[in-house]
């Protein structure tokens, strides 16, 4: 039986204790992988009067953002930790994504990436997180589906 890091390569591409400022996560490299799942997980300390704006890029090295990526997305309907916690809102897709507090505290946003949007020249991804927001913390874990067999290659720089 395979191991789930053996079938996806996990990648962790942020922590961050105050996400007020807006920051960037890692870039990670597309080349080997035909899809992405990116789980943002907000904390419940997520705060303010306007909604952060998530924006998903690529570009030709770590950390440029050439081109913006529309992207589908789902999130979790209930709190972490609530009995709908697992439970998926209907899909909907965005270039720029606007998260309102009330909606996403302590829940997870889920963006799926198909590894066709992602151009030859500008593999590196990078998903930006808005200064908008007052105050909140999150962190975020993509799940690659790689085009070939496990061998625990890194995709970050």
């Amino acid at each position: 039986m395979s191991r789930l890091y053996q079938s996806f390569h996990l990648v962790p591409l942020l922590f961050s204790a105050d996400i007020n400022a807006g920051t960037d996560s890692d870039s990670f490299d597309m080349r080997n992988y035909h899809h992405a799942t990116i789980n943002i997980m907000y904390g419940p300390s997520y705060a303010g009067a306007n909604p952060s704006i998530v924006t998903l890029y690529m570009g030709a090295t770590v950390g440029v953002k050439t081109t913006i990526i529309t992207f589908p997305y789902v999130y979790t309907s209930g709190a972490i930790a609530a009995a709908s916690a697992d439970v998926m809102s209907a899909e909907a897709t965005s270039a720029a994504l606007s998260i309102a507090r009330a909606t996403m505290v302590s829940r997870m946003l889920t963006i799926e990436l198909d590894g066709a949007k992602v151009a030859a020249a500008t593999p590196w991804v990078t998903v930006q997180l808005g200064a908008e927001s007052d105050a909140g913390e999150c962190a975020i874990l993509a799940v690659l589906y790689p085009r070939f067999a496990y061998r625990n290659l890194t995709c970050l720089a």
